[in-house]
């Protein structure tokens, strides 16, 4: 009758270890759904919205706006905290920042809560969407947020936030 008793537990843990795996395996392979919104140790940033411009140059540009917030009590900046990539047509574009220049808020420092807002510069090839994903600031990029702009299916007001 104990053998019986142990049999039956037995076969009661390997079903009840199959089902846990079999849940553990179904929610891993659902894909996070990406936001506006990417949050890396203690920093965020909310990307707000874009807008085609045209350079002094002639080249036309998507100005992707953002809000930048550090909470921790080390001064960073935006440009070092996050990596932010645009691709359209499904090929990386050249990002135009200028640092010294219009962007420059990229590179100030704050701390302890305070949120600046910043811009990043694009070069885009034609009116198609641009989607842009922002990735941790490590050697495996990964994606962490995600804004699609210039999309003629998304409202008019996503378009100009």
């Amino acid at each position: 009758m104990r053998k019986h008793i142990v049999a039956k537990s037995k076969v009661a843990l390997i079903v009840a270890c199959f089902v846990l795996l079999a849940v553990t395996v179904t929610g891993c392979s659902g894909e996070k759904e990406l936001t506006n919104i990417a949050e890396y140790e203690g920093c965020s940033l909310e990307l707000t919205g874009g807008k085609v411009e045209t350079t002094d140059t002639g080249k036309q540009v998507l100005r992707v706006s953002a809000t930048y917030t550090n909470s921790n009590a080390e001064p960073l900046y935006a440009l070092c905290s996050f990596g932010v990539k645009a691709f359209q047509n499904d090929t990386e574009i050249n990002d135009l920042s200028d640092i010294n220049g219009n962007e420059a808020v990229l590179i100030k420092e704050v701390k302890n809560g305070k949120s600046l807002s910043v811009s990043y510069v694009f070069e885009i090839t034609d009116e198609s969407p641009v989607e842009i994903l922002v990735c941790t600031p490590t050697a495996s990029e990964e994606t962490i947020a995600k804004a699609i702009y210039l999309d003629t299916e998304q409202s008019s007001s996503e378009e100009s936030n």
